[in-house]
């Protein structure tokens, strides 16, 4: 699809992100699409990917989104793997940092499979944000 980031080095530990309020989602049968309005680049997640994101809609740390994997029967050796999925969506500008961690529950996916996030590759060129935008042609 596109961009799949890895991230150089540990997510700063500690530090709290919230998703951004222009980051929209629609939910998938295998995971989920992120659009984010402002880049207008889309992103794909797998299950896992978006029950881990889902952390981040209340706010959320990278501590808290391993621990939260592990109870979801996460393998140790993919804690390095939401460590760079949160990186990811710090890197693409996807959240944002808060004070203070909700510490949420966040569903269980599924099956766990390691998280992936992809950024395709070309934003959209023009995104509608209202069907009576005047500047839209009709159609005949």
């Amino acid at each position: 699809m596109g961009d799949t980031l890895a991230m150089d080095g540990p997510v700063p530990d500690g530090r709290c992100y919230v998703l951004r309020p222009d980051v929209v989602a629609t939910v998938l049968d295998h995971g989920a699409l992120l659009l984010d309005l402002e880049s207008k680049y889309f992103f794909q997640l797998n299950s896992t990917g978006w029950a881990v994101t889902q952390l981040f809609e209340s706010g959320t740390s990278a501590d808290t989104a391993v621990a939260r994997s592990r109870a979801w029967g996460a393998p140790s050796e993919d804690e390095a793997a939401v460590r760079q999925l949160v990186g990811a969506l710090i890197d693409f500008g996807l959240v944002e940092e808060v004070e203070a961690d909700a510490a949420p529950t966040g569903e269980v996916p599924a099956g766990w499979q390691t998280p992936t996030i992809e950024r395709q590759p070309q934003p959209l060129q023009r995104v509608i944000m209202s069907a009576f935008d005047p500047s839209i042609p009709l159609a005949e």
